[in-house]
């Protein structure tokens, strides 16, 4: 009976919330880029819109852009990977230059959680830093030339051997096919380090090969 007259009371009693739902987020990346000669912000939102807003000497720009859905799909997930999310948030090196931009890249998940990196354009950027980066100047590029189509990046296409000229400049060679497997080894020319990508997600981070 003691139990009967304690449940009333707490019937009138205001628990706390378990858990205050986060709201979804209304875009999966924005990078925001400012050095002396300008600024730039470029919005991937969940409607499939990418914004690229540019504001320079020459005055305010934006271009604007409805992706396809399956190109929409790669990027959110692409940047809500662990691999991504477990990197230093700080990677800026502390120089200056009189051109050199100071970037900001903001990631989100569909549960609302976030993560920021910077870095700067002196930044000594991992493998897995600079494939960020290198999808950040695709999603730009894209903006205004599409994305080569993935018939380009066939497996033929693809021989150990072969030049890939990575979106933010970068070039690598392809050291290794493992077409049953659907993965290349590739080498950068000028970078100290190798690295494993999927075939199906090359051309969201490099030019087609010649």
């Amino acid at each position: 009976m003691r139990v009967l007259r304690i449940l009333p009371l707490l019937a009138g009693v205001a628990l706390p919330a378990a858990a205050a739902e986060i709201p979804r987020p209304t875009f999966c990346v924005e990078w925001v880029r400012q050095s002396r000669a300008g600024y730039e912000r470029v919005t991937l939102f969940s409607d499939r819109t990418v914004i690229w807003k540019t504001t320079d000497a020459g005055g305010d720009r934006v271009r604007r852009k409805t992706f396809p859905p399956e190109e929409v799909e790669f990027y959110c997930k692409y940047f809500a990977r662990p691999e991504l999310w477990a990197l230093s948030e700080d990677q800026r090196t502390g120089l200056t230059g009189e051109f050199s931009g100071q970037s900001i890249v903001v990631l989100t998940r569909p549960d609302g959680t976030r993560k920021s990196i910077r870095f700067d354009d002196l930044s000594a950027l991992s493998a897995e830093a600079g494939s960020l980066r290198a999808a950040l100047d695709g999603l730009k590029t894209a903006i205004v030339n599409p994305l080569a189509p993935a018939s380009r990046f066939v497996p033929d296409a693809l021989a150990p051997g072969t030049i890939l000229k990575r979106f933010d400049g970068a070039i690598f060679r392809v050291l290794k096919l493992e077409k049953e497997k659907g993965f290349v080894e590739i080498v950068g020319v000028n970078e100290p380090y190798s690295q494993f990508v999927k075939i199906e997600e090359l051309r969201f981070q490099f030019s087609a090969p010649e």
